[in-house]
């Protein structure tokens, strides 16, 4: 009984639930380039949080992708994956570098 007990409990503290919060997308351009992507993530305790910064890392993480090129159509999402007790926070984004 105590090892359905556990495994229970370990399955409820490993599974999670996904949620897409938002998608944004610039116009495609005809002639795209190179296809680069970044994402960055936060952690969260019972829904408190006093911080966003992981969003400009996001940002920043897909500049370095294409430091002299041009980036267009750009797709952004913003998901939040929940546990228990704990919510995972995620910016994904990618676009074309077009090297100027």
């Amino acid at each position: 009984m105590i090892r359905l007990f556990t495994a229970l409990l370990a399955t409820l503290m490993l599974s999670g639930c996904m949620s897409l919060n938002s998608v944004s997308l610039t116009q495609i351009p005809s002639d795209k380039g190179q296809l680069v992507s970044a994402k960055a993530h936060d952690w969260v305790f019972l829904g408190f949080t006093t911080q966003n910064n992981f969003v400009n890392e996001a940002v920043n993480n897909l500049k370095q992708e294409c430091p002299n090129g041009k980036l267009t159509g750009v797709l952004t999402k913003h998901q939040t994956t929940a546990y228990v007790l704990v919510f995972k926070r995620e910016v994904i984004a990618s676009g074309y570098c077009k090297k100027a």
